[in-house]
C-alpha cells in the first residue's frame, strides 16, 4: 500500500477546540481506517509545520476522499506527499 506523509498546520478553528485534540486524532485514525488505510504515526512538531502524519492508503481515490474529508472541517491546512521506497531507487539505478 502506498505510504503518504502529510505536513500540516492547525487553523484558528483548531485552536478553538484544542481541548479535544486527542478526540480529533482518534477521529482521523478512524477515517483513515474506514477508507482502507492505516495510520502509521502522528507527531506534533515545532517549526514550520504543526504536525506530521504518516499513513497508508490503498489507492489515490481513497487518498482524495481522505483529503476532502479533512478539508471540510476547516481545522487544518495540509501538504501531502507520496513516498517512494528506497528499494525502488536501488533497483532503478541498476537499469541505467
Amino acid at each position: 500500500m502506498p505510504v503518504y506523509i502529510m505536513l500540516g498546520n492547525l487553523t484558528h478553528a483548531a485552536f478553538d477546540t484544542i481541548g479535544t485534540i486527542d478526540e480529533r486524532d482518534k477521529k482521523a485514525a478512524t477515517i483513515i481506517e474506514g477508507l482502507g488505510g492505516k495510520l502509521i504515526s502522528l507527531y506534533y512538531t515545532l517549526g514550520q509545520y504543526d504536525f506530521v502524519l504518516i499513513f497508508e492508503m490503498p489507492n489515490k481515490e481513497m487518498l482524495i476522499k481522505f483529503l476532502a474529508i479533512m478539508g471540510k472541517y476547516g481545522t487544518v491546512r495540509t501538504e501531502t506527499m507520496e513516498t517512494i521506497p528506497a528499494s525502488m531507487l536501488y533497483t532503478a539505478g541498476k537499469e541505467i
